[in-house]
C-alpha cells in the first residue's frame, strides 16, 4: 500500500469530533499569524507618520548659550515598546535598562508627549507599562519625569 492510500486509510479512521478540532486548531492558527501581519503593517502605517515628527528642544551648553538638539518621540516609544514586548522571540524577558535609557533621554517638558505618542502607537498606557515591568528602584529613576 501507497503512503498516500495510508494517510487517507488514517484520516478516515479518524473520528468527526476531532476532524472538527484539527480544523478548528488550524484555522486559529492562520487567524492569529493573519493578525499578527494586519497589526504589524497597521503599526509601519502608523510609524511612518510619526517617524518624521523630531521635536526641537534647546540645551544649556554650560557657558550660557543653548544647544538646539531633536528627538524623536516615534522612535524613543518604539524603544521602550520594544524594551518591554519585543526582547526576544518568545516575550519571557524586558530589557529594562534599554527602556530606562531612552526615557531619561526625553526632557520632562516632552513626557506627556511621549506618552501620547506611545498610547497612539501601540494603544498601550506608558506610565502602566513602565510601573508594570519596572521594580521601584528602576521606577525611582525617571519617577521625577511623571510629575
Amino acid at each position: 500500500m501507497n503512503s498516500k492510500n495510508s494517510i487517507q486509510k488514517v484520516w478516515n479512521d479518524v473520528p468527526g469530533i476531532a476532524k472538527v478540532v484539527i480544523f478548528g486548531a488550524g484555522a486559529f492558527i492562520a487567524f492569529k499569524i493573519g493578525k499578527k501581519i494586519y497589526d504589524q503593517y497597521q503599526l509601519k502605517q502608523r510609524l511612518k507618520l510619526y517617524q518624521s515628527q523630531n521635536v526641537p528642544y534647546n540645551v544649556n551648553a554650560g557657558s550660557g548659550s543653548g544647544v538646539t538638539q531633536s528627538i524623536n518621540l516615534a522612535t524613543i516609544a518604539g524603544v521602550v515598546f520594544d524594551s518591554f514586548y519585543n526582547n526576544d522571540p518568545f516575550g519571557w524577558s524586558e530589557d529594562e535598562t534599554r527602556a530606562l535609557n531612552a526615557i531619561k533621554s526625553v526632557p520632562k517638558a516632552y513626557i506627556p508627549q511621549l506618552e501620547q505618542t506611545y498610547l497612539q502607537l501601540y494603544q498601550k498606557d506608558l506610565r502602566a507599562d513602565l510601573l508594570g515591568f519596572l521594580d521601584s528602584d528602576e521606577w525611582e529613576q525617571i519617577s521625577y519625569l511623571f510629575q
